[in-house]
This record gives structure tokens, C-alpha cells and sequence, in this order.
């Protein structure tokens, strides 16, 4: 999270530190960034328009807050405040804040020491917008049909890891096709709007199971997630003083990044164990090969998942973070950023449902088309399909990825640290021995966000 100082555009830090609850889900959700808590209000930046596009009306009828940002009772949120589910299916309530002035773009904890890329086959998780609607058959096409899909968070199949593909990104700054960007396949809902207490379209606190069908969406009717995070705060929190030992990242809203002078494609790093404090530039735009066609217009990161391995002071863009071919991202970009519209000249059908990666040397490449996690996107007929967040479920707990954390993940990892099989390296320092069984053990004690 943070604030603008108008004064000195710098990104000020508020209460920065998410995750500290022993909630399994902490997620924003959508609204007007140039008017909070107003709707859509003509034409200009409006919720699901960062730049201003002028979208046709059918798009702009569903622009405008989410209705759980003045909940009667633990409202009036703030827009874009990080929030969380007291009890599933209870009112949201805040998770960090309320900050004053802060709309929070895309979320993503550090996910190095959570996941690393020996977990071979993780699943994406994903939201979509208002108007996004999902192909014939699948489950989000069903949530569209009945008005609740965009409360919703879903799960595709699983796909090669991204860490696989560090230091394999030839051309700058787009590097084509990641062989993932061709792996279509089903998914489910993974949670409903109901579980996290959020409205699809019956007013703010007043929920609708799944497969029920809900009001037609208009401005302020169904609340939307914006930016999402799965870990539990017993993952975040290894050594139980109650503050997050992982960091955290983030973008800022286009009209907030003219505002501080920076890019909405740039990302910002919140380090771990230091609430309040004033976040650091992480990785600039054009470390991700962002904001470098040149032309008119810039680039809006909307969605964000961020492996940092944590080198301290390497050889980073000017900085600390964003280490080239060792650190890397999956990310989304917004529905007129310049690098879409200039792919789309250049034939590549990308939009704001299509699912890059980076390693942050100075490129990025197409890890999913939308189509892939079932998506009716461009390439199917959708020109203004957006995914809102990304989260990815890849816990090293779950061993033999089986969505359960048991005994028979202790064997198979036993199994993998006898003859020092590279997964077994828990702690990632290249060695396997002891402290990497004391740390399988760490996770497995804390299970995974099921």
C-alpha cells in the first residue's frame, strides 16, 4: 500500500504491512481512483479504466465502486484498502489502514521462500473484471450467465513453473512465446464472492450463493476484486513476533504515478518486518522491457506475482531489487497500456487478460493467454477482457500436490532429500542437508491456504 505526498511525489508508506491476521485471503477490491467512492462519472479515469479509454457505453454501465466499500456496518472503506474475511461468509474487514488517499493496484507477497520453483506444476489463480466473461461451458462462463462472476477468484490447471524459464528470454523487450502461452485447459471457481462476504448485486452485507443468479451489474452494483493475496499469516510470520517476514510489492494507479513521477508499470517493494515505513523502488518499468516502444502513452502493471530471491544490494536497475535472471514475475498489464497496443499493431493479440513473464532483464514474454485459463479474451472475441488479480498455489507443504498436506507429503519429500534431489532444497541456498528437512517441516506444520 501507499500514499502520495503531493508535495515532494513521493510514494509514502502507511500502515504497509498485509497478511498479519491469521486469515488465509487478503484482497482489494475495486473503485474510482480519480473520485473515490463516487462511480464512474463520464468520461475520464474511472474504476476499470485506469487511462481513460472513453469505453463504448456497454462498458462504461459497468464501471464504478464496489458497494462493500460503504458497508453499513464495518465500512466506509476507503477505495482499493487491503481487506480480509473475519469468518468466511461474514463482512469483510479491514486488513491494513484505513490509509487516507490510497488505491492499492496489484499485491503480491514475495513468494521465494514460500514456493520455490521446484514445485514443478503450480496453479494460477486469477479474478477477472465486470465484463469479463469466461468460454462456452466452463465455470466462469456460468458465474457471467447468472451476474457473479466478478467477485470471484478461480483456479486453472496447473503449468510449468515460471522459474523455469529465468535467463531464457531472448529479444528485447518482447521475447514472444513462453511454451506455457499454448497449455489451454479448464478451471474452477476457487472461491465465491460469498466467501469473502462480498455483494453480487443484493447491496453491501447481503450475500448469494454459487450458481444462484444474481441482479444484472449496473455502476455500484457487484463488488470486484482488484488485487489479491492466498498466504496465511502463519507462513508470512516464521518467527511469531506478529509482523510479516516476507515483502511485499506493489504498482500504482496511472493517475497516481503522474502524480508521483513515477510509471504505473514501476514496482515498489515493502520490506519485511518494517510496518510503516517508506517502501523502495523494486524494479522499474523497463527492467520488465516496459515503457520502451516509445510513442505516446505508458503501462499499467494490474496484476502482480513476484519471485524475489533476495539478493541484498546485487546488481539491480539502479536499486536493490529486481536482480536480472535471478529474480522474476508474472504480471498483467491494464486494457490501454502503450506495449498492448503496440504487440496488437505488431499482430501478437495480447490484452488485458493475457499473462506475462519477466526476469527483469529488460524483456518480458507471454506466459498464458487468456483463452488458456478460459478466458473469453480477444483472440475469442472479447476485446476488453482484463484478469484483476493473480495468485499462484504452488505450496511446497503439499509435496506430492495432491491439495492436501499429510503424512504422504513428509515420505515423498524424504524420498526427494535422500538422494539429494535439487527439489529438496528447501531453503534455496543450493545445498541440500539437514536445515532443508527443518524447513520442509516449517512448511508442513503450517499447511497451505486450501
Amino acid at each position: 500500500m501507499r500514499r502520495l505526498n503531493p508535495a515532494t511525489g513521493a510514494v509514502m508508506a502507511v500502515i504497509t504491512l498485509c497478511g498479519t491476521t491469521a486469515s488465509g485471503q487478503t484482497f482489494s477490491i475495486d473503485d474510482n481512483p480519480r473520485q473515490p467512492l463516487t462511480g464512474y462519472q463520464g468520461f475520464g479515469f474511472g474504476a476499470e479504466d485506469p487511462f481513460g479509454l472513453n469505453l463504448p457505453p456497454v462498458v462504461m454501465g459497468r464501471c464504478g465502486p464496489s458497494p462493500t466499500l460503504l458497508h453499513p456496518v464495518t465500512g466506509p472503506f476507503l477505495d482499493g484498502i487491503p481487506m480480509r474475511p473475519l469468518v468466511p461468509g461474514g463482512p469483510p474487514i479491514a486488513d491494513c489502514g484505513p490509509p487516507n488517499g490510497v488505491y492499492l493496484d496489484a499485491l503480491s507477497a514475495d513468494h521465494s521462500l514460500m514456493s520455490p520453483k521446484w514445485v514443478m506444476f503450480p496453479r494460477l489463480e486469477f479474478s477477472v473484471d465486470r465484463w469479463t466473461d469466461g468460454l462456452p461451458g466452463l465455470p466462469l462462463n456460468t458465474e457471467w450467465i447468472f451476474n457473479q462472476q466478478p467477485g470471484d477468484m478461480y483456479m486453472a490447471i496447473p503449468r510449468p513453473h515460471p522459474g523455469l524459464f529465468v535467463g531464457s528470454l531472448v529479444g528485447r523487450p518482447f521475447a514472444g512465446f513462453l511454451p506455457t502461452a499454448f497449455m489451454p485447459g479448464p478451471h474452477a471457481v476457487w472461491y465465491d464472492e460469498s466467501h469473502f462476504g462480498l455483494t453480487a448485486g443484493l447491496g453491501a452485507g447481503v450475500t448469494i450463493p454459487p450458481g444462484v443468479p444474481a441482479p444484472p451489474i449496473v455502476v455500484g452494483s457487484h463488488d470486484n476484486i482488484d488485487a489479491y493475496n492466498e498466504w496465511p499469516f502463519q507462513v508470512l510470520d516464521r518467527n511469531g513476533d506478529m509482523f510479516s517476514d516476507v515483502n511485499f510489492f506493489f504498482s500504482i494507479a496511472p493517475d497516481e504515478a503522474v502524480l508521483a513521477g513515477v510509471s504505473a508499470a514501476d514496482l515498489f517493494d515493502v520490506a519485511a518486518n518494517t510496518p510503516g515505513t517508506i517502501p523502495v523502488p523494486y524494479a522499474p518499468s523497463f527492467s520488465m522491457g516496459l515503457d520502451t516502444f516509445g510513442g505516446p502513452g505508458s503501462d499499467d502493471v494490474d496484476a502482480l506475482i513476484v519471485w524475489d530471491n533476495g539478493v541484498p544490494l546485487g546488481p539491480a536497475w539502479g536499486g536493490p531489487g529486481g536482480e536480472p535472471a535471478l529474480d522474476y514475475a508474472l504480471f498483467s498489464l491494464a486494457n490501454g497500456s502503450r506495449s498492448l497496443f503496440v504487440l496488437q499493431g505488431m499482430g501478437v493479440p495480447a490484452d488485458g487478460a493475457t499473462v506475462f513473464f519477466t526476469d527483469f532483464t529488460g524483456a518480458f514474454a507471454v506466459y498464458s493467454w487468456g483463452m488458456d485459463l478460459g478466458v473469453r479474451d480477444l483472440q475469442t472475441g472479447d476485446p476488453f477482457a482484463n484478469i484483476d488479480a493473480l495468485e499462484v498455489f504452488d505450496c511446497y507443504a503439499d509435496y506430492n500436490q495432491d491439495l492436501q498436506v499429510n503424512t504422504l507429503d513428509v515420505l515423498g519429500y524424504l524420498n526427494d532429500w535422500v538422494p539429494k534431489a535439487p527439489r529438496a532444497d528447501c531453503n534455496h541456498d543450493g545445498v541440500v542437508n539437514t536445515l532443508d528437512v527443518l524447513c520442509f517441516l516449517n512448511f508442513w506444520n503450517a499447511g497451505c491456504p486450501f
